[in-house]
């Protein structure tokens, strides 16, 4: 709530200066009261996931981190072969 007190203050005192025009002041309080109760609002609870849903996820994760470790020696012997193929022609 201070951040929010400051920041409308200030732009009171630019508007009371004549820093800023009558609608400049009132679009920029409005952004300010907006930003400060989206940033203030509790988080919006995500429904919990099914049984399935999770299982799914589950299964994803195990195929990719399964094709991780077939691939990965693949393509690093292969890099080995191709270093070693090219050292030998220089």
């Amino acid at each position: 709530m201070g951040d929010l007190y400051q920041n409308l203050t200030e732009l009171r005192r630019c508007f009371d200066g004549g820093l800023i025009s009558d609608s400049e002041y009132q679009s920029l309080r409005t952004l300010a009261m907006n930003s400060w109760t989206s940033a203030n609002l509790p988080p919006q609870r995500q429904p919990e996931r099914s049984f399935w849903e999770k299982l799914y996820d589950m299964a994803v994760y195990l195929k990719d981190k399964f094709m991780e470790n077939i691939i990965k020696p693949i393509i690093e012997r292969f890099n080995l072969l191709l270093i070693t193929f090219r050292g030998g022609d220089n």
